[in-house]
């Protein structure tokens, strides 16, 4: 996972809401446990032939997780936002007091489309980093376990196998971007290169034309430009391909969780209202680790 401890230093001061992010996502997986652990339920009431008057309590419950659960997501969503802001806010105090202290001399030596990246475009990165891909790396940490917990009271040997499914999915798109992490490197690289030579052309165009090297540039232009197309690409389907892992163990563990169940059922060591609201927990139980997955380059662009 891509967590570092330098930029967890710049986190003094928000960690506070940081941590609320957190417990608020957890809140969350809390309701949708309910929600689902429910409907479960139900399900095995509808299919022993119960009348509906009797899952009338059951219905609105449900009905209560689920507005909760969106209630608590949208509050998750927002205290992400705001703890992002201040971050980037502290970032940039920081930036400009570094620039101050530096002196114009010092950046004669460097392109004006380096300073220009780090000092924007980098910060917008760590915003991505900061509220949305660290809480959402300890909520989709915690979840399984969470989880675990509540449905190794139902079955405990399913709930192993939905367990080591989960750290499968959450550890090893990780393992794979950091096998490929030269590739993400070298894509940053050509970026910070075709932004600083494109800076530089435009506010020299002037001068290359009066001296008839336009074209020169020009032709200096595509070639970092297809540079950074190639590098893009490669980290594109890279990112594609560790989306495809965590897929992977999630339906492989959702396949074998319900094949072990499924056996259990057949030989009276486990009930079959117990089988669904575990299939049902399964939606939850991966969950995070689908949001996560969306988010692991953002988490990497972010180191």
């Amino acid at each position: 996972m891509y967590f570092d401890r330098r930029l967890w230093a710049l986190t003094a001061g928000v960690r506070g809401r940081i941590a609320g992010t957190v417990a608020v996502g957890l809140l969350a997986a809390a309701a949708g446990i309910a929600r689902l652990a429910l409907l479960g339920w139900l399900l095995a009431r509808v299919l022993a032939g119960d009348a509906l008057t009797t899952l009338v309590p059951a219905l609105i419950l449900t009905a209560v997780a689920l507005v909760g659960r969106s209630a608590l997501d949208y509050a998750r969503t927002m205290v992400a936002h705001h703890t992002a802001a201040r971050v980037q806010a502290e970032l940039r105090r920081r930036l400009y007091a570094q620039v101050a202290a530096l002196g114009p001399a010092h950046f004669v030596r460097d392109r004006t489309g380096d300073v220009m990246l780090s000092m924007v475009e980098g910060i917008q990165q760590l915003e991505v980093y900061f509220g949305q891909y660290l809480p959402q790396l300890f909520v989709a940490a915690l979840t399984p376990v969470l989880i675990f917990g509540f449905v190794a009271f139902l079955d405990l040997p399913v709930a192993l196998v939905v367990l080591l499914a989960a750290v499968a999915a959450l550890l090893a798109p990780g393992l794979w971007h950091r096998w490929d992490s030269r590739a993400s490197l070298a894509r940053n690289q050509a970026y910070k290169a075709f932004g600083a030579e494109f800076l530089d052309s435009v506010q020299g165009l002037a001068t290359l034309k009066a001296f008839g090297q336009s074209s020169a540039r020009a032709r200096r232009l595509e070639e970092k430009a297809r540079t950074l197309f190639q590098s893009t690409m490669w980290v594109l389907g890279t990112n594609t391909l560790a989306r495809g892992i965590t897929d992977t163990a999630i339906a492989v563990g959702a396949a074998a969780a319900l094949a072990l169940g499924a056996w259990r059922v057949s030989h009276g060591a486990m009930s079959l209202p117990a089988l669904l609201v575990i299939l049902m927990l399964g939606v939850e139980v991966f969950r995070p680790l689908r949001e996560l997955r969306v988010l692991l380059h953002q988490g990497m662009l972010g180191l």
